[in-house]
């Protein structure tokens, strides 16, 4: 009787979005941007995510990465948004659900391969170790064994696309509502486990594609519902999937409600959710203490040592690989505007911390330019600008080519692994640019 009244209102709520499309682009944006930020959010805060919704937020559309949070949460919350822009993507092109379409998204959501003691992890590779995890109780549950993986998730699949589109002789047997055809394959999806990692992730992204792809809206999974949509999960299977479909639902229900009151121009913030943030302001400034490093000529020779010098040696190293495809390369560093030629050597960077040590300098960037790629016609100029920017509580570091920015306190360095990442990064955009110019 609950899931009859679920689905009842959700159909309803659907037919009069349905009339009130097409949405204003304005209007439409507004809808996408709150629905993918809250999807973002919890979806990564459920698996353990520390980021919070502000910092998600800051984030996502910006681009501000906040003091202190694991660099492995913004990577996972960057490569779950870039799933969600392809989901957005596949709507649009209403394209069919595949094994090799899972694998896309399984390798946008979990950005690069890794290994612990207990998983390895190939994005876009079905598991091929068997996957466990501890119910809250301390009961392991196993999920298939990787040689399972394949046939079973191909059996989902073409379970999947029989209800979607079934054959013509057959409609009546796959006749089944999107949320009950949602509900079941998530249901599923958890209980083979596919994946080595991401398995949460990637059952809310394709149970949200399915209901997408019948012209519904996503059901976002809050983090404070954990519990209830874990234990909908272990109650439900593929043929009986009411108790999930009962959970989804309800959230289906609620993010139309946000999307009609989006469509009539109505304000589309809970407010019980700015209430909270005012709160938690609130208490963050009553309990805010002064406490980051001041801007000093000690401070900044240490950022230049542990962070640009490091940071600019890997640049330099990774492009140097284009040098030979041009007719002329420069490297130049300057400091506040001054120029001066660069050469990583201990001599040059003595230089440097010398002229710092002197006075108190602003920025410092590195420009790497290359000019005329050799045997093309047509004058061709790529320059890459890496900047330090020394600021009172802190420094910033940012690009041209990736467009990123990063913050840090003094006495807080740029680690290893995320140097390395944004140095491929700006390698991999102007490789992409130099072949523009290369035609075939």
């Amino acid at each position: 009787m609950v899931l009859e009244k679920i689905l009842l209102r959700i159909d309803e709520l659907k037919e009069e979005l349905d009339g009130l499309r097409p949405l204003r682009e304005d209007r439409l944006n507004r809808l996408t941007q709150k629905l993918k930020l809250d999807w973002n959010y919890h979806s990564n805060s459920i698996e353990g995510n520390t980021l919070s919704m502000s910092e998600t937020k800051s984030f996502i559309l910006w681009g501000v990465t906040a003091k202190g949070k694991p660099f492995r949460d913004y990577l996972e919350m960057k490569g779950h948004n870039d799933a969600l822009n392809k989901l957005y993507e596949v709507i649009d092109k209403d394209l069919k659900i595949t094994e090799n379409l899972i694998k896309e998204f399984h390798e946008l959501v979990l950005v690069e391969p890794y290994a612990d003691r207990v998983a390895e992890v190939n994005p876009g590779k079905w598991k091929t170790i068997p996957n466990f995890l501890y119910s809250p109780t301390g009961e392991r549950i196993d999920f298939v064994p990787p040689e399972d993986v394949s046939r079973m998730m191909n059996e989902l699949v073409n379970w999947l696309n029989n209800y979607l589109d079934p054959p013509k002789r057959k409609k009546k047997k796959y006749d089944l509502h999107p949320l009950l055809i949602a509900a079941g394959f998530h249901t599923q999806f958890i209980k083979i486990h596919p994946f080595g990692d991401g398995n949460g992730r990637m059952s809310r992204i394709l149970t949200n594609l399915i209901l997408m792809l019948c012209g519904y809206v996503p059901a976002v999974v809050k983090l404070d519902d954990r519990v209830a949509y874990y234990t909908a999960i272990n109650s439900s299977s593929l043929n009986n999937p009411e108790n999930l479909a009962i959970f989804l639902g309800k959230a289906v229900i609620e993010s139309l409600e946000i999307a009609i009151k989006a469509a009539k121009g109505e304000p589309i913030e809970a407010e019980e959710d700015i209430d909270k943030e005012l709160k938690l302001l609130e208490q963050k400034l009553l309990n805010k203490k002064i406490t980051t490093p001041i801007k000093s000529t000690e401070h900044m020779l240490e950022t230049v040592k542990k962070s640009a010098f490091p940071l600019f040696d890997e640049l330099l190293l990774s492009l140097s690989k284009f040098d030979h495809l041009f007719e002329s390369v420069s490297k130049i560093i300057y400091l506040d505007g001054q120029s001066g030629r660069y050469k990583p050597s201990e001599a040059r960077k003595n230089e440097v911390v010398n002229s710092i040590s002197k006075r108190e300098a602003n920025n410092m960037f590195l420009r790497y330019s290359f000019r005329n790629l050799k045997n093309v016609s047509s004058q061709v100029g790529i320059v890459i600008n890496l900047k330090i920017d020394f600021q009172r509580g802190g420094y910033t570091i940012s690009d041209n080519i990736t467009n990123r920015e990063s913050s840090y306190d003094y006495g807080q360095f740029i680690s290893e692994t995320e140097q390395k990442d944004w140095v491929k990064n700006i390698q991999k955009l102007t490789l992409e640019e130099v072949k523009t110019y290369i035609k075939d």
